[in-house]
């Protein structure tokens, strides 16, 4: 065979092999899972859901809105450009968690995250008569499940037009819409009047924050007296050094790759709490126990060895030229999937990051 036909079919079978792949990835991630997973067959479903996203477009307002945010201090416009996409996309890799918890030994990561709920209810005390706030609620998944366990009527608060359809729809198909519903505001200056909620919960919500002060000054605002505040976040610990440039470029990334403010210090969230006139209740870290696993482990199961292979993003910039993706998906993909997802990782294992941190003040 001349050498110019033996080079066309090896990208001709190049390119109907990356086309069948995803598909019988998205087949077996449906047939196998109840909820998606971070595994290889995410990362297939992905490549073949996204197929004909402008990615150029997107990943251009998203360099210009962390610009924006740097230079103002106002990253909202960049959250919601982010979340335009990648709403989707971390339900697909993650189903309804959006976040860490601890990885119990001995059970999977569904079985954790249901563990979770109960967990993070428990240090909430929300009860069947309170009415409960959750800020950043994403679709909602956290305060459903809160109303599930406790019997507390939950509103959700989001600017995302797209999570306030699909998370009102989520808690009508949940059979919880006379106790539940998710409306549009920013959590620096909510919709709500004073002494409105005997309990306002975020989970990994005031990373998108820029100023901490403002925060928990509207929280204690809008609590009841005698309410309380929980706060589940990634955090920076006290291992993280400003000089090391390594862990520079690790918690930078997880920040400018997901267009959020610079990853806060857990000092910072109690010096915003006092100021704000909130007290100091509870303060643990729920991962630190004998029989969880880091709370990372969600990645190092399986993708993250796929997204550290050196030939995965030649192979995707080489089947951008065949025209087998579209323009700038590889750019997409190592600036807003593997970064930051090697990141939390490798911050992770060099303990300057907490992803388990819970946090609770009341007001007096």
């Amino acid at each position: 065979m001349p050498r110019c036909h033996l080079r066309h079919a090896v990208l001709q079978t190049c390119g109907v092999t990356l086309l069948l792949l995803p598909i019988a990835g998205y087949l077996w991630q449906k047939l196998t899972s109840k909820v998606a997973g971070q595994n290889l067959s995410s990362l297939f479903a992905v490549i073949w859901k996204y197929r004909r996203t402008d990615f150029r477009g997107f990943m251009q307002s998203h360099r210009a809105a962390i610009q924006k945010g740097k230079e103002s201090g106002d990253y909202v416009p960049g959250v919601m450009n982010y979340y335009s996409l990648m709403s989707d996309l971390i339900t697909l890799t993650s189903g309804p968690f959006w976040h860490f918890v601890p990885m119990i030994k001995g059970i999977s990561r569904d079985e954790s995250h249901m563990r979770f709920h109960h967990t993070l209810s428990q240090y909430l005390g929300a009860g069947k008569d309170d009415k409960v706030l959750e800020i950043g609620c994403g679709y909602g998944e956290m305060g459903r499940q809160v109303a599930k366990i406790s019997g507390a009527s939950v509103t959700g608060l989001t600017m995302a037009d797209a999570e306030i359809v699909g998370g009102n729809l989520r808690i009508k198909e949940a059979g919880l819409d006379d106790r539940c519903a998710i409306v549009q505001g920013d959590y620096n200056k909510t919709p709500f009047q004073d002494s409105s909620f005997d309990k306002v919960f975020g989970v990994y919500t005031l990373k998108y924050s820029s100023n901490l002060e403002v925060v928990f000054t509207e929280m204690a605002r809008v609590l009841k007296p005698g309410g309380k505040f929980l706060s589940y976040e990634i955090l920076v610990t006290d291992k993280y050094d400003a000089s090391n440039a390594e862990h520079r470029e690790y918690v930078g990334n997880i920040s400018t790759c997901t267009c959020m403010p610079p990853l806060w210090p857990a000092e910072a969230m109690r010096s915003a709490a006092k100021k704000a006139g909130l007290v100091p209740a509870v303060e643990e870290d729920i991962g630190a126990v004998p029989t969880a696993r880091p709370w990372y482990t969600c990645f190092t199961n399986g993708i993250y060895q796929v997204l550290v292979c050196p030939l995965l993003l030649p192979f995707f910039r080489t089947a951008e030229t065949l025209r087998l993706l579209p323009p700038a998906f590889s750019d997409w993909f190592e600036n807003l999937l593997v970064h930051p997802t090697v990141d939390f990782v490798r911050a992770g294992r060099l303990g300057i990051i907490s992803g388990t941190l819970v946090m609770t003040w009341r007001k007096p």
